[in-house]
């Protein structure tokens, strides 16, 4: 029988690398889709905008049914396969569709399958694994996003220069090996990204059968399990933690949506080097997951947290300045800083203060603040910014924005002595 660390790091690993493959591209291939253009050529970026507003979408409706179901009716782990064999035929028909409102509703389809999946791996690891160790199965998951991204970064073809004649050469990838072993008469292009997700999440769905079993609460209590959730609300410390980190989600989806073209067109990056580059962020994350208890233990919540803050923050003025190269490359990294400090641990400091048979809804509960309504907001304002006209002033309001966070949390947030990590 394999370990059950072994099993949840694999789960964390697959989980993560569905959604790593396709977040930080689509916007790419969609933007390849004559209906995400106007008569000019030009991509629309409020579709683009629309498109990825999906995820917050569902995350508000879906992670309170499946906190609900998880809590209270249904194993955590069989709700998480039926959720991603599901979810994987949706993505094969979302593949194949090029209207605006096909994939619209396509990809609302999907986030609303996948989307309970974030708070229930959670839910899952703190059900078989201690609190103050999450982050050595959640590394897992930054592991995941980072290699799938390097593998599509080489899926796709690329170009060299001829050292004799000085021309731009092309370079087979890996896909078009792929496709001329299976005799496949398809050219790799950046919306291979949905069909690998969908692959990934057919296998998450089969390996989920064979996780530790985590089966619904069998403590009595009201009909509506998320509705308890609310009285997390009560806790000072919480809202706090809540509307900072609804504010560094909506950021968040910005950088999702932004990135990709900053690195595009702002850097003039080449398209198929995009995605191993924002896996620094990823890499980064991992390293930090390793660090994180240590952190934790030695300063606390509220500095763990606002250190995550502060390297979003720093990120973004990077961007907006927008130069040396290298330095806004390396700039990606923080990324990973931020979200194993501030997001990693918010969903760990939910789990400490929750009563026990409602811990799922809890989580979901953040998922809602954060993935759904936080990043919701994040797409709306990412559709509606003109950022190709100037990349400075794109960046630079998020910046004071995270900036604003960080001294909010410093004077307001004040969890008390026993919700704090052991040895803290």
């Amino acid at each position: 029988m394999v370990p059950p660390r072994i099993r949840l790091g694999i789960m964390m690993f697959i989980q993560y690398a569905v959604w790593g493959v396709w977040a930080p591209i689509l916007g790419l291939h969609l933007g390849n889709l004559d209906a995400f253009k106007d008569a000019a050529g030009l991509v629309i970026q409020w579709k683009i905008g629309i498109v990825y507003m999906t995820l917050p979408i569902a995350s508000i409706i879906a992670p309170f049914l499946g906190g609900q179901i998880a809590d209270r009716w249904f194993a955590s782990q069989r709700f998480l396969a039926v959720s991603h064999i599901l979810g994987g035929i949706a993505l094969l028909v979302v593949a194949r569709m090029t209207g605006f409102g096909e994939i619209f509703v396509g990809m609302l389809v999907y986030n609303l399958l996948y989307a309970p999946t974030i708070a229930l791996t959670n839910s899952i690891v703190f059900h078989h694994w201690p609190n103050e160790k999450f982050s050595q199965i959640r590394v897992w998951g930054s592991i995941g996003w980072i290699v799938i991204g390097w593998i599509f970064g080489i899926w796709l073809p690329s170009t060299i220069q001829c050292t004799k004649c000085g021309e731009m050469l092309a370079v087979s990838g890996l896909g078009d090996w792929v496709f001329s072993i299976l005799s496949i008469g398809h050219k790799p292009v950046m919306g291979d990204c949905l069909y690998i997700a969908a692959v990934l999440s057919f296998v998450l769905g089969v390996f989920a059968l064979a996780l530790p079993h985590t089966p619904p609460s069998k403590k009595p209590g009201r009909p509506w399990a998320f509705v308890d959730a609310f009285a997390l609300m009560r806790n000072p410390a919480f809202v706090v933690m809540a509307i900072v980190a609804f504010f560094a989600a909506a950021e968040v989806q910005c950088y999702f949506v932004w990135t990709q073209s900053f690195l595009e067109k702002g850097i003039k990056l080449a398209s198929n080097k995009i995605p191993p580059v924002l896996t620094l962020g990823q890499i980064c994350e991992m390293v930090m997951m390793v660090l994180l208890p240590l952190v934790l233990k030695r300063t606390g919540f509220r500095i763990t947290m606002v250190l995550g803050l502060a390297a979003w923050a720093l990120r973004d003025f990077l961007f907006a300045i927008g130069q040396p190269t290298p330095l806004v490359i390396g700039a990606v990294a923080l990324h990973g800083v931020g979200y194993a400090f501030f997001f990693t641990t918010i969903f760990m400091f939910v789990d400490a203060i929750a009563p026990k048979d409602i811990k799922a809804s809890a989580q979901s509960f953040l998922s809602s603040m954060t993935i759904g309504l936080g990043m919701l907001v994040g797409s709306l304002a990412a559709g509606m910014s003109d950022y190709f006209q100037d990349w400075h002033k794109t960046y630079l309001l998020p910046a004071i924005v995270l900036a604003v966070c960080c001294v909010v949390f410093l004077l307001f947030f004040r969890p008390k002595t026993q919700e704090e990590p052991t040895g803290a």
